[in-house]
C-alpha cells in the first residue's frame, strides 16, 4: 500500500511581502498546482490515501474562492483516493463546507482513526496545547502498521502562530510507526524510538525567504508490516538565499560579476535572495536596488540584500577639519575608555556618519 504524507499548502497566501500583485497572485496558482502534481502523482502510483496533516489554507482574510474551487476539484477528480484532513493552526477558522467521499477529517474532541486492510491511521486536531491526557488515549495495535497525525512544533523549534508543542518522549514506545507532522516547512526525518520514525513533509511550495529548498510531500510505501518512507520533490520553483561576499573597492561592474559568478546554475525559473556580505572600502557605493533591475529578467524574481561592513581607516581623518575628525578627536581623548573601546564607538559613528548603520 502506498500513501502520501504532505502539509502546509497555504493554498491562500497573501505573499504581498517580496512580490508584486501579479506575481504574487501566480504564485498562489502554482501553490494549487503542485496540489495537482502530487494527486497526478498518486493516481498513476496507486496511491491509497493523502494525508494532509495541517495548514490546506492559511487565513480566513484573505480566501481566495476560486483557489478553494480549483483545490476541492482536484480532491472531486480523484475518487480512489482518500484525503485524510486534520485541520492546522491556520485552518482553524476556515469554514469548510464542500463534503465528497473522499474528504475525509479528524476532530479536536478525540482520536479519529481511519482503517486500510493493516494498516491504521490516527489523528487529533488541537489548539494551542495538548493535555497529557490525550497522549496515554492514544491506544495502538502492536499487530497493525500505525500511522499518527499531528500538526505542531517539536521542543527544538520556537512556538509560533499558535500551534501546540509536540512532546515527542510520550509517543515513543506506543506502537507508531510512522509520526507524520505538520507546521514545520522544511522536510525532516528522525528516528522516534526503536520502531518508528516522525517526519515533516514541509512545504509543497516555498513561499518566502525563510523557505529555501527543494519542497515536496512523503511517500510512504508499507509492505510486510514495515513502513519505507522517501522525499519526492514537487515543487516548480525553488528559493535560494546566496551569499556573495565582496572585499576592498570594488566597481558597479565588479559587484555584479561577482553576483553572476554565484547564481551560475540557478534555474531562471527560480527565487533568489543575495546577500552581499563582506568587508568593503568606503569607496564602493552599494546600488542594491540597482543590481536587482539588472538582474531581474534571469530569474522570476531576485531581491539583493546589504549586510557589507565599511572598513574605515578612521586614523586617516584624525586631522580633518570635518566633523568625522572632530568625532576622532573627542573619542580618544576620553581617559575612562580602553583603546579596544574608543575603536569600536570610533568605527560605529563613521558608519553613522556614512549612513551605513540601519
Amino acid at each position: 500500500m502506498k500513501i502520501i504524507h504532505c502539509a502546509d499548502i497555504h493554498a491562500d497566501s497573501k505573499m504581498g511581502t517580496h512580490f508584486t500583485k501579479e506575481l504574487a497572485n501566480k504564485r498562489r496558482e502554482e501553490i494549487v498546482d503542485a496540489f495537482g502534481r502530487m494527486v497526478d502523482f498518486a493516481l498513476h502510483n496507486g496511491v491509497r490515501a493523502i494525508i494532509i496533516a495541517g495548514d490546506l489554507f492559511d487565513t480566513k482574510e484573505n480566501q481566495h474562492k476560486n483557489l478553494k474551487n480549483r483545490l476541492f476539484y482536484i480532491i472531486s477528480k480523484a475518487p480512489q483516493i482518500d484525503f485524510l484532513y486534520l485541520r492546522g493552526n491556520h485552518d482553524e477558522a476556515y469554514y469548510i463546507e464542500e463534503t465528497y467521499p473522499n474528504f475525509k477529517t479528524f476532530n479536536k474532541d478525540s482520536w479519529t482513526s481511519y482503517s486500510y486492510d493493516d494498516v491504521e491511521i490516527f489523528g487529533h486536531e488541537f489548539g494551542d496545547s495538548i493535555p497529557s491526557k490525550a497522549y496515554s488515549e492514544l491506544n495502538l495495535d502492536v499487530q497493525k502498521v500505525n500511522i499518527v497525525v499531528l500538526h505542531g512544533q517539536i521542543a527544538e523549534y520556537s512556538a509560533k502562530d499558535g500551534a501546540p508543542d509536540i512532546s515527542l518522549p510520550k509517543l515513543t514506545n506506543q506502537n507508531i510507526d510512522y509520526l507524520a507532522l505538520g507546521h514545520i516547512h522544511n522536510y525532516r526525518k528522525e528516528k522516534l524510538d526503536s520502531r518508528g520514525v516522525w517526519c515533516y513533509s514541509g512545504c509543497l511550495e516555498g513561499r518566502g525567504f525563510d523557505e529555501c529548498g527543494k519542497k515536496g510531500f512523503v511517500l510512504l510505501n508499507i509492505e510486510g508490516g514495515k513502513v519505507e518512507s522517501k522525499f519526492i520533490e514537487n515543487s516548480q520553483r525553488v528559493i535560494h538565499e546566496v551569499e556573495v561576499p565582496l572585499a576592498g573597492s570594488m566597481s558597479y561592474n565588479d559587484v555584479l560579476k561577482a553576483c553572476e559568478a554565484k547564481l551560475t546554475g540557478i534555474s531562471t525559473q527560480d527565487i533568489v535572495q543575495v546577500d552581499l556580505t563582506g568587508e568593503i572600502s568606503e569607496e564602493t557605493e552599494i546600488e542594491a536596488e540597482s543590481y536587482q533591475n539588472a538582474l531581474a529578467s534571469n530569474f522570476f524574481y531576485i531581491r539583493f540584500k546589504d549586510k557589507t561592513e565599511p572598513k574605515i581607516d578612521y586614523e586617516k581623518y584624525e586631522k580633518d577639519v570635518s566633523l568625522k575628525g572632530e568625532f576622532i578627536r573627542m573619542v580618544k581623548a576620553q581617559k575612562n575608555l580602553t583603546e579596544e573601546k574608543k575603536s569600536q564607538i570610533i568605527m560605529t559613528g563613521i558608519k553613522a556618519l556614512a549612513g551605513r548603520l540601519g
